[in-house]
């Protein structure tokens, strides 16, 4: 059977068997106005023929009109404001948890990612990230839940949990640019499962005031006078050693403490660590106060003392981070700090931050980070800074530029000498801060201070070390 509406031929029905009456007509033809009566009322008029006609249509269910401006075709609305548009309950942080490292576990055997391990590893990152921000509460959890999960250390609580490195690691998650350079450093740096990304040139424009002198200006006469300078660099000075206690040990953490053993004899020290020390530990005492008590005589300096020292850092014990705190960093840098001063002489000492003396380890935060973020290591570099300042090392106009800017300083020195004094743990590999923003190597400024420095230095003809 055809049916046929106006010109348009418009549907086509077909029955399994069709019997056509003699005399039944195949065609009808509509007339051409619309039959008005099929509603009661109407928006527009029903007969014109320029718009489709539109009925006014109640709801028999909800006994609503519903509104010309749900079907005028000059004003079709957009983007419903009225009906529900249902989203998933927020979850909770410990539900966040759970299923950012049930993601992990998933991407860690997608077979999607092939071969690549990178970029499995920066996907991972990037879950890491999402939870860092949105309940960085859990971040301690998460990195403990996957270190056990994938048997990254037998220590996984005690290094990076809560009380250890677990808020680093959420902070540099929640900052770094995990899906890009930065994530190739960590996963690189700490995992081994990137290939080490290529280092970013340093845009030095406007750093120098003026280019480098061609030719070079003329060297200082000497004066003939000689200088005695020490350096001393890493004391680590271990308070915690234990006379008697195994020396060569193959326990996790220090050797030469009470809780340390070999293997072969765990009960009984095969190698009684002696009271001057072993050179599988870290120093005692009776070694430091000897050390120091032995250098003026062996370098003739009884009389005289030194012009100044050098100490480049690393005065603590290796402890593990869950064995270290503030008070133990600042008692070590008491204790070093004193016994220069009183066993070298008068001469000033001149000394700077290693990876060991901070804490955690390690690290250093660019201020950059903003609020108590930027300033969570202001406590050392106050302390550190008001202790060379107690010990008469720094002149006053040092003091105060070293509190502010990461225990560096410099002093410039009757004989055109310029000590310049920095923070490189800022740009040491194992500090997880430095793969924040890594794409813009100088976000401390200490390279620009540095420069700065060098050029004023220059410019007044001194020396500089």
């Amino acid at each position: 059977m055809l049916l046929r509406f106006g010109p348009w031929l418009s549907a086509v029905v077909i029955a399994s068997t069709i019997t056509l009456v003699p005399a039944q007509e195949s065609a009808y033809t509509v007339s051409g106005a619309f039959p008005t009566s099929l509603y009661p009322h109407y928006y527009n008029n029903p007969t014109a023929t320029s718009d489709q006609p539109q009925p006014v249509i109640s709801d028999p269910v909800t006994h609503q009109v519903f509104p010309f401006a749900l079907t005028d075709s000059n004003n079709i609305p957009q983007n419903d404001t009225s009906d529900p548009h249902p989203l998933p309950p927020a979850s909770s942080p410990l539900k966040l948890l759970e299923q950012a490292v049930a993601q992990v576990k998933s991407i860690s055997v997608n077979p999607i990612f092939g071969t690549n391990q990178c970029a499995r590893c920066q996907a991972s990152l990037e879950v890491a990230k999402f939870l860092a921000l949105s309940a960085p509460g859990q971040g301690s959890n998460f990195t403990v839940s996957l270190c056990e999960y994938f048997d990254y250390s037998s220590t996984c609580e005690a290094t990076y949990g809560p009380l250890a490195l677990g808020p680093i690691f959420t902070q540099v998650m929640s900052f770094a640019d995990v899906g890009g350079y930065d994530g190739q450093l960590l996963c690189s740096q700490f995992l081994g499962l990137c290939p080490y990304p290529g280092t970013l040139p340093l845009n030095l424009t406007g750093w120098f005031s003026k280019p480098k002198p061609n030719p070079l200006p003329a060297s200082r006469q000497p004066s003939g006078e000689r200088l005695r300078v020490l350096h001393v660099s890493d004391p680590h000075i271990d308070p915690r050693f234990a006379n008697g206690a195994e020396a060569n040990c193959t326990s996790s953490g220090i050797c030469c403490r009470a809780n340390a053993y070999n293997k072969e004899s765990p009960q009984t020290p095969l190698l009684p660590a002696p009271r001057f020390g072993y050179f599988l530990c870290d120093s005692p005492y009776s070694l430091i106060a000897a050390t120091l008590e032995a250098i003026p005589p062996l370098a003739g300096t009884e009389t005289t003392g030194f012009n100044f020292t050098l100490v480049t850092g690393d005065l603590l014990a290796h402890d593990p981070t869950n064995q270290l705190s503030r008070a133990y960093v600042e008692y070590s840098e008491v204790v070093i700090y004193d016994l220069l001063k009183r066993m070298l002489g008068p001469g000033p000492v001149y000394a700077t931050l290693g990876n060991h003396d901070s804490y955690p380890s390690d690290l250093a935060a660019s201020y950059s980070l903003g609020g108590e973020l930027g300033q969570q290591f202001g406590w050392l570099y106050d302390h550190v800074t008001s202790l060379w300042n107690y010990e008469g090392w720094l002149p006053e106009d040092s003091v105060e530029f070293s509190r502010a800017h990461y225990a560096a300083y410099i002093v410039k020195r009757s004989d055109g000498l310029r000590i310049i004094s920095l923070n490189t743990n800022l740009w040491y590999r194992k500090n997880y801060f430095t793969h924040i923003n890594a794409s813009h190597p100088d976000t401390s400024g200490m390279m620009r201070f540095l420069t700065d420095e060098l050029q004023d230095a220059e410019d007044a003809g001194d020396r500089g070390t």
